[in-house]
């Protein structure tokens, strides 16, 4: 089962404040003022490219439920503001705990939640699952399954026309641990995301472990030797890092704003500038603003350096299992299977027309692949436009991937320009397009077959 980071709680004390700390931190507007009346709690969400967070505070006087307003209570009382939880996406939760707990997590059943938006009086609903902390080390998760629509919680919109200074996505989390391999076994074992480095920097007496939840990267951070003190001690979700178009723009923003900013400066990573924001704006967590340029997603760049080593090597995300298919343009299809007929001997097998998509498909078959023919049916399609402009044959090459959705996130992670998933139009199928500036003008579908 694909997870992802579906989204990041804070925990905060006066959500008002807070909100209006974070509208400026972020540079955005708030996607949602809600309430949860079955738990006790107010809140806040921005929504972001690629993930959503959630400042979460005590709600009035009504009833509150002691897994969450009281859970929260306690929290804010022994440690204050700060990262709360983090929220795993699933796509079907209850097959998730029953296997989770298969694997010894101690997940609690899965139960109906809701929201109300305040400002618009919209609802929004999921089924989620908490974990027990003592058997997720400290660190709160839980996972969730929404019922909602994308589009029931709208992007948190830009609060000033100057794009390059405002955050448009989650970089990464930082989680803090004194026992690495306890908390290796925790998220590569239990939790079952990808460990995709373990990384050991001598000369920064750290070893961190980059465990892959969709395009974020959950970033494990603790000594490079195991201390024997700290072993079976809790971690602790500790900071975020946002990332920004242009480091230099959001630092003038923020100072513009009042709030105190450090940097930028190069980042650890070869090809990153970051800045880190300082005060009371954040709540409580460690905030990190990062910039990515082009050398930041070369392969090199992900290379250890200054004496740093891996302990384990980088797992992909995807495996590229085969050749699917190659498409060839064609202003008559027919005339053109014939052809391939007559001169190689392979007979088409299929002819297809995709509802709604204004064009004749045939299939060729070629061994383990095939040859699709695609003629256009209508002078505006894109096959017709790739004829005029360079007449008839190769179009796109299909690579059959065995996780599509694991493979967009990983490619947009490294700054591979992908489309969404969709339905492709041979049954079963579901594609992503690479864009042809990423792969020398070639165009690549991706491909997963049921």
């Amino acid at each position: 089962m694909t997870l992802r980071l579906d989204h990041v709680v804070i925990a905060v004390r006066d959500l008002d404040t807070a909100t209006a700390d974070y509208s400026l931190l972020l540079g955005r507007t708030p996607s949602w003022r809600g309430e949860h009346p079955q738990y006790g709690t107010r809140n806040t969400l921005f929504r972001l490219e690629n993930t959503y967070v959630e400042l979460l505070a005590l709600g009035g006087s009504g009833k509150r439920d002691a897994r969450w307003a009281g859970e929260l209570e306690r929290f804010l009382g022994e440690h204050g503001e700060g990262v709360y939880a983090l929220a795993i996406g699933v796509d079907e939760v209850d097959r998730y705990a029953r296997d989770a707990r298969k694997r010894g997590l101690q997940v609690l059943d899965p139960a109906d939640g809701s929201g109300v938006d305040e400002i618009t009086g919209g609802r929004r609903a999921w089924r989620n699952a908490q974990v027990p902390l003592k058997s997720t080390r400290g660190a709160r998760l839980f996972f969730i399954q929404h019922h909602s629509p994308p589009e029931a919680l709208p992007m948190a919109s830009l609060a000033s026309s100057n794009a390059e200074a405002g955050v448009e996505r989650l970089d990464h989390v930082v989680v803090l641990s004194a026992d690495l391999e306890a908390s290796r076994q925790l998220w590569q074992e239990a939790v079952e995301a990808r460990l995709a480095l373990d990384r050991t920097f001598p000369d920064r007496n750290a070893r961190i472990l980059f465990f892959r939840l969709g395009d974020i990267t959950i970033e494990i951070s603790g000594g490079a030797v195991q201390a024997r003190e700290g072993i079976g001690k809790p971690d602790r979700l500790w900071g975020l890092a946002w990332r920004v178009p242009s480091v230099e723009e959001a630092c003038t923003r923020l100072r513009a704003a009042g709030i105190d900013v450090s940097g930028p400066r190069p980042g650890i990573k070869p090809g990153t500038r970051v800045a880190t924001v300082k005060g009371e704006h954040a709540h409580g967590v460690a905030t990190l603003l990062i910039e990515h340029t082009r050398e930041s997603f070369a392969p090199e760049s992900r290379l250890p350096h200054s004496g740093a080593f891996d302990a384990a090597p980088e797992r992909r995300a995807f495996t590229a299992k085969a050749l699917d298919h190659v498409v060839l343009s064609a202003a008559d299809a027919e005339a053109t299977a014939a052809k391939w007929r007559e001169v190689l001997g392979m007979p088409p097998a299929e002819t297809l027309h995709p509802v709604g998509a204004h064009m004749k498909l045939i299939r060729i078959p070629a061994g383990n692949a095939f040859i699709e023919l695609a003629q256009p049916l209508s002078e505006d399609h894109r096959l017709a436009r790739s004829i005029g402009e360079r007449g008839q044959g190769m179009f796109s090459i299909a690579v059959e991937v065995d996780d599509l959705e694991s493979a967009v996130a990983d490619l947009r992670a490294k700054g591979v320009p992908v489309s969404d998933p969709e339905a492709g139009v041979w049954s079963g199928t579901r594609i992503a397009r690479i864009n042809k500036s990423a792969t020398n003008g070639v165009s690549i579908q991706l491909i997963q077959r049921a």
